[in-house]
């Protein structure tokens, strides 16, 4: 079985690789476009989602393409749809030229109509993808923490621990179903193998739906600090960031507001037998990735 995986390179790539390379006969090739893979046991193939010649090469003798690369942070609406959705249409054309047996699409839990820019070229590249022709399937993790990263719960988990104040954009009460990243790992590799998981799109939640400001407090009660919550009013945010884009400095870009704000699907069916889908409660997520990061 030999596998294509676009945006390897990003925090879930580098967990996911090594779940496949477990795999008996499974041989992986990884698309590099700015940062280079730094995995063992994988082939290495130079390319972009604009470049179509060079996802046809890509594509070549593949069976499965696991499609994880996407633009998330731009102050330009146009990129988002260039990346996330033209690039995936151009990467589904090099697969049918070559006859791949299964598309795999990381899409995303924000993917909704009111998420802002990020969110609908998310929509636009499933609707690519359902329309292809190819067998497919479908991934939309939610708030994935555990990555290592500084974006999303990785960035609130990193504020609980260093500081006494924690920012809050509006009254707080937007839900979150934060998802440890080793369940969305093992989920995907389960839906790469799967034949009852084509033609369906499976949304990987956590266990629980938690509003943003307890969240804070479930983080600060599993850490033992105590911070204290800095509410900011939407529209204050909103013309703070737009001025600092015009200003090109893009610390908070216009969509991430939206798309933490907009209302997402309920969590209260978050296992997915099929695809032995069983995520674990936020705090023994973070007790095993504390305990493997020691």
């Amino acid at each position: 079985m030999n596998i294509l995986v676009t945006g390897a390179s990003g925090g879930f790539g580098k967990r996911l690789i090594p779940a496949l390379v477990e795999r008996e006969k499974v041989k992986i090739r990884v698309l590099e476009h700015r940062s280079p893979v730094e995995l063992p046991d994988c082939e290495r193939v130079s390319g972009e989602l604009a470049d179509r010649d060079s996802l046809t090469a890509a594509t070549s003798g593949i069976d499965i393409v696991v499609h994880l690369a996407a633009l998330t942070h731009s102050p330009n609406r146009e990129d988002y749809f260039k990346v996330n959705a033209e690039g995936t249409k151009n990467l589904i054309e090099a697969c049918i030229r070559n006859k791949i047996s299964r598309f795999v699409y990381m899409s995303s839990g924000a993917a909704h109509p009111q998420g802002g820019a990020y969110s609908e070229s998310k929509l636009a590249a499933e609707r690519w993808v359902k329309e292809s022709g190819l067998p497919w399937t479908i991934l939309r993790p939610r708030e994935v923490y555990g990555t290592g990263g500084k974006v999303g719960i990785n960035q609130l988990i990193h504020w609980v621990q260093k500081s006494p104040l924690i920012p809050v954009i509006g009254n707080g009460q937007y839900l979150l179903s934060p998802v440890f990243i080793d369940d969305v790992v093992s989920g995907t590799v389960e839906a790469l193998f799967q034949a009852d998981a084509l033609e369906n799109t499976y949304e990987f939640a956590g266990p629980e739906d938690i509003t943003f400001a307890t969240l804070i407090d479930r983080l600060s009660a599993y850490f033992g600090v105590h911070v204290m919550k800095f509410f900011i009013p939407v529209s204050f945010v909103q013309g703070v960031t737009s001025l600092l884009n015009l200003a090109n400095i893009n610390t908070l870009v216009p969509d991430q507001i939206p798309r933490l704000l907009c209302d997402k699907q309920p969590s209260i069916h978050s296992e997915i037998p099929l695809l032995n889908y069983k995520p674990r409660k936020l705090e023994e997520g973070l007790r095993l990735y504390f305990s493997c990061k020691d």
